[in-house]
């Protein structure tokens, strides 16, 4: 596998692009009537949030104590071969936790040798720890080592990520 692939796949984990229905029309920034249950008051919040951390744009629905997001700007390339990452977390105390569901091509190789070898389905953990009008933070699981051809996590890691409103 080579090393931008590896980054883009952590890249990818990292960016949680989370799990929502409705938004195959997300552009730009909206505002919809979404509550925070978190900030423990009603917020107006964004509907597509762009990471600090990878620069991925995710579409973002609250919804009775769930919380959900997917991917939103995928590549044309990554998107041509069917991928995604989709995001659910249930209200759990003061914190959301919950899984990201990823369907991504990965490739062996270098450079012009690299080549797509297979089409891998994860799931990685998500937390979400808080979320305002202007930021929503947490952590997510991320790949450290990855067999490409079994599609098998050998090893995961967690990193925190920071969204804020897409401009």
């Amino acid at each position: 596998m080579s090393r931008e692939w590896k980054i883009q796949v952590v890249m990818l984990a990292c960016g949680l692009a989370i799990w929502g229905w409705a938004c195959s029309s997300a552009s730009g920034r909206k505002v919809s009537p979404q509550t925070s249950s978190i900030a423990g008051q009603a917020e107006k919040l964004p509907d597509v949030w762009r990471s600090l951390t990878t620069g991925k744009e995710y579409f973002v629905r609250i919804d009775k104590g769930h919380f959900y997001a997917q991917w939103v700007n995928l590549p044309p390339a990554a998107a041509q071969h069917g991928a995604y990452i989709h995001s659910a977390c249930k209200r759990v105390g003061t914190k959301w936790a919950g899984a990201s569901e990823i369907y991504m091509p990965c490739a062996v190789g270098e450079g012009k040798n690299e080549k797509i070898a297979n089409s891998c389905h994860l799931t990685l953990g998500i937390e979400i720890n808080s979320i305002s009008k202007d930021r929503i933070t947490g952590r997510g699981q991320t790949l450290r080592k990855f067999n490409c051809g079994a599609c098998k996590v050998i090893e995961t890691g967690w990193a925190k990520f920071e969204w804020v409103p897409a401009s």
